[in-house]
């Protein structure tokens, strides 16, 4: 049987998760400097060991309520396709390996339009979980970055 391994992790008190696979770490939080003309959920942006990454913050990107203090948040880092990302999220709780076939499509719960950010929702026990589709989660923001933000080699080719 097909499995995938998903790193779960916490907005308030409820679970999400994202697959493994483009996940390149989980960090403590640390300052963000700001980009100018960007939507408010993108808090801005981080160097981590020459590589600049577009931090999100995923309550805001959620519509969920915001946190205050930052200070105990985690950041996911992630590569998709061409850009290197992170997200803020309050916690991280486990990696989890769970079988495709307990996935359970979004659509046939929640509807296409509503949540087209939703992969699907992994049952555990007691709780859900509702897997991200992180490509789609950047996709729209993808035309309202300013030019060269992704781009890794940004600050080491216009610096002088």
């Amino acid at each position: 049987m097909e499995s995938k391994q998903i790193v779960v992790f916490k907005l308030l008190e409820h679970e999400f998760g994202m697959d493994i696979i483009k996940v390149l770490e989980i960090q403590n939080y640390e300052s963000i400097r700001p980009v100018p003309e960007v939507p408010d959920y993108i808090e801005g942006i981080i160097n981590v060991r020459g590589v600049v990454f577009t931090i999100f913050n995923l309550r805001k990107r959620l519509n969920l309520p915001l946190h205050e203090n930052l200070s105990h948040s985690k950041l996911i880092l992630m590569n998709l396709k061409d850009n290197r990302v992170g997200f803020i999220v309050d916690s991280v709780s486990e990696i989890l390996t769970v079988e495709t076939m307990h996935i359970e499509e979004s659509s046939t719960i929640l509807g296409k339009k509503e949540v087209s950010c939703i992969q699907g929702i992994i049952k555990k026990a007691d709780q859900m979980i509702l897997l991200l589709d992180v490509d789609i989660l950047i996709s729209e923001t993808q035309e309202m970055m300013p030019l060269g933000v992704n781009d890794e080699n940004n600050y080491s080719s216009n610096s002088k």
